[in-house]
């Protein structure tokens, strides 16, 4: 078994992928000029990348684990993976470059409404079966693997982006699970960027009202 607070980089990824499409669906209604709308782009594809990983992670790795040690959850786990499937023509529209980012903020608005019910689903029915069965080892496992798959290069802005989606309890036990040097270059390097990032994303767009949080921007 694990405690809430070992599972708090699966859960800040959720409450980022709640936020940010919500902010970009806003966003991308009205790029400011082209530079905007080219970091707006790779924006979208970074966390369009990082939610496609998240769920092949789920659907290859987890959700079998979980059936293996609770076959009773058979049903609950296949209404996941099949939420996983509806999602899917909501991300392949939102990735599509040919369609300009004004076209696409209604797909954006439509994927943010479709994937926080989802996760709610997804936090109620598979959360508890990760707290009872999973270990330790097996979260730090998947965060390596994470780490991994998103690449050196792309981790201080995940990390930025995540933070800027949590609240600061939420973000003081997420910062804590990391090792020192973590902690280090977030504060002192990766979230002073960030910053600088959020402000020329989202510069005009009411960030609290999307996604609420306390002092995280101070």
């Amino acid at each position: 078994m694990i405690t809430p607070e070992e599972l708090s980089g699966f859960l800040s990824m959720h409450q980022g992928f709640r936020a940010e499409f919500g902010r970009l669906a806003v966003a991308c209604r009205a790029p400011r000029d082209a530079a905007h709308a080219a970091l707006l782009e790779e924006q979208l594809v970074l966390v369009l990348d990082v939610l496609h990983l998240h769920h092949t992670h789920e659907d290859v790795h987890l959700w079998p684990y979980l059936l293996e040690r609770s076959p009773g959850s058979s049903a609950d786990l296949d209404a996941l993976e099949a939420e996983h499937e509806v999602l899917a023509p909501l991300i392949d529209a939102a990735h599509d470059t040919a369609v300009p980012l004004p076209e696409r903020a209604a797909t954006l608005d439509e994927l943010h409404r479709v994937l926080k019910v989802h996760l709610d689903h997804e936090e109620r029915v598979g959360v508890p079966l990760m707290l009872e069965h999973m270990t330790p080892e097996m979260i730090r496992a998947d965060a390596r693997k994470a780490e991994t798959e998103i690449g050196r290069n792309r981790m201080p802005v995940v990390f930025g982006w995540l933070a800027s989606c949590l609240d600061d309890e939420q973000l003081a036990v997420a910062v804590q699970q990391q090792p020192r040097l973590v902690r280090t270059l977030f504060r002192w390097f990766w979230w002073p960027s960030y910053e600088r990032r959020l402000r020329q994303l989202y510069a005009g767009v009411d960030l609290d009202a999307l996604s609420p949080r306390e002092g995280v921007l101070r």
